[in-house]
């Protein structure tokens, strides 16, 4: 559903004309009803990082915010991709970022590795904000 479907649905259903800002609005709010908000979510960042490592022993993950408590970065790597890379220690064949979308301007990013029966595993998946740097992230680091 988006902005476009609301403004015709309310045209159609109540033959009411609104603003297309008002759809996005009410798409907004919606989307935090249903989901929760993206502030929300970044509060429970830290401890499904902490839970993740209590029910995966040997999984790494790292959650750096500024002094502001602006976040960065969120990076994880479970212990199976880990223990899979040591015992097979191929090169990295893929490192590929995307944008996300929503307000807050961050990149996911995806390293992968070539495992020796020729299939892919994910050693590292990570969120950065655009203005931390590939260098600054660490990521690149195995």
């Amino acid at each position: 559903m988006c902005q476009n479907d609301i403004f015709a649905d309310m045209k159609t259903m109540y033959d009411i004309q609104i603003l297309y800002s008002k759809a996005h609005r009410a798409l907004q709010y919606a989307l935090s009803l249903t989901y929760g908000t993206y502030e929300e979510t970044l509060k429970l960042l830290s401890s499904f990082g902490y839970m993740l490592e209590q029910q995966n022993p040997g999984t790494i993950n790292d959650l750096q915010c500024n002094e502001d408590g602006r976040f960065l970065y969120f990076f994880m790597s479970l212990s199976a991709s880990l223990i899979g890379f040591k015992r097979c220690m191929r090169p990295v064949i893929a490192l590929d970022g995307t944008h996300l979308k929503g307000r807050f301007g961050v990149q996911c990013l995806l390293q992968l590795h070539k495992i020796g029966t020729n299939r892919c595993i994910q050693l590292l998946l990570g969120t950065v904000t655009q203005k931390t740097t590939f260098y600054e992230s660490g990521f690149w680091i195995a």
